[in-house]
């Protein structure tokens, strides 16, 4: 994902000067450095933030590393924008929101990106503004293969679905506030699938279905049912020409970067213009405090076999937005 940013971000020169790499593994680092020549090359990620001249940083580095960076970024006033999830708890991610509030400005902006991406944007307008009628329930799905994705069910709870459980709470505007999950593994543990169910404050249900395992293709999907109508979201395919005279044929993407390139190119976009007029809107700390709140009740329903409430400070006491509208 760093490279993927990286080569993106390059692409809008002159708008973005890319001035720093950093990496604590050296091939990723040379691999970045060969990319951008002109920019420092640092093997660790706070020294970066405390000697490279910056306004702003992209983490997407390992998930656990993900805190102290934001936190050394917000300390340091640079904007950031971090890759899902924020933090790998809601402590952590807690305090990220709390030092955010503390400096007295937004720099943080989380990468969901599906928020950016041109059909799920549309599904989310059109259920917002009535078109529809009532949101009733929401089903989303989203399959690896285990080629991309080798995580357990805990893992595939805490990242894999963050991304649906942050759509949810856009698409609905409200939080959620109670959660139930299960797992199933095949004999050898090659296939896991897990499925979580979400109750929003207004009884809005939730179903996420999310998987992996060498029986399955990169796919999302997402259904919409309300009281006037319903709306429908599936991998869009890709086309591929075999030769001059063979017909077109249809695929699906093979991952995740080819199915929302587009989505990430207009959130860096966004982003980048948001940084250059001091003014971040997108995803913020709250959003991704709120996701590991939801996790975090969604991994104790699957220890216990029962429903969890969502324990989470409300998005007031803490000076933040609520899901926007």
């Amino acid at each position: 994902m760093g490279l993927h940013h990286l080569k993106i971000f390059q692409s809008l020169a002159p708008w973005a000067q890319i001035t720093a790499v950093a990496d604590s593994h050296p091939p990723f680092a040379e691999r970045a450095a060969a990319i951008t020549p002109a920019a420092q090359v640092f093997h660790e990620p706070l020294d970066c933030l405390r000697n490279a001249d910056i306004d702003a940083a992209v983490v997407a580095t390992a998930d656990d590393t993900h805190h102290a960076i934001v936190e050394a970024c917000i300390a340091r006033g640079i904007y950031v924008l971090c890759e899902k999830p924020l933090t790998l708890s809601t402590e952590e991610s807690l305090h990220l929101v709390k030092a955010e509030r503390a400096s007295g400005r937004r720099l943080v902006q989380v990468g969901y990106m599906r928020r950016y991406d041109t059909d799920y944007r549309h599904i989310h307008d059109t259920a917002r503004s009535g078109g529809v009628g009532q949101p009733i329930l929401i089903s989303q799905r989203h399959h690896n293969p285990l080629a991309f994705n080798t995580f357990d069910a805990q893992q595939l709870i805490a990242s894999s679905a963050a991304h649906d459980i942050d759509l949810f709470r856009w698409f609905v505007g409200e939080e959620i506030s109670v959660v139930s999950c299960a797992a199933k593994s095949s004999d050898d543990g090659s296939t896991v699938t897990v499925l979580i169910t979400l109750k929003s404050e207004s009884g809005i249900l939730g179903v996420v279905e999310v998987g992996r395992g060498p029986g399955m293709r990169y796919d999302i999907g997402l259904d919409l049912v309300a009281s006037g109508g319903s709306l429908t979201l599936g991998s869009p395919s890709l086309t591929a020409h075999a030769g001059r005279d063979s017909v077109a044929a249809q695929r699906l993407p093979d991952n995740w970067i080819q199915r929302f390139d587009g989505a990430y190119r207009s959130q860096n976009v966004s982003w980048l213009t948001a940084v250059a007029n001091h003014s971040v809107d997108g995803p913020s700390t709250y959003d991704g405090d709120a996701t590991n709140a939801v996790a975090d009740a969604a991994m104790a329903a699957l220890r216990t076999g029962g429903a969890q409430v969502v324990h989470q400070i409300p998005a007031g006491d803490l000076g933040q937005d609520r899901p926007r509208r």
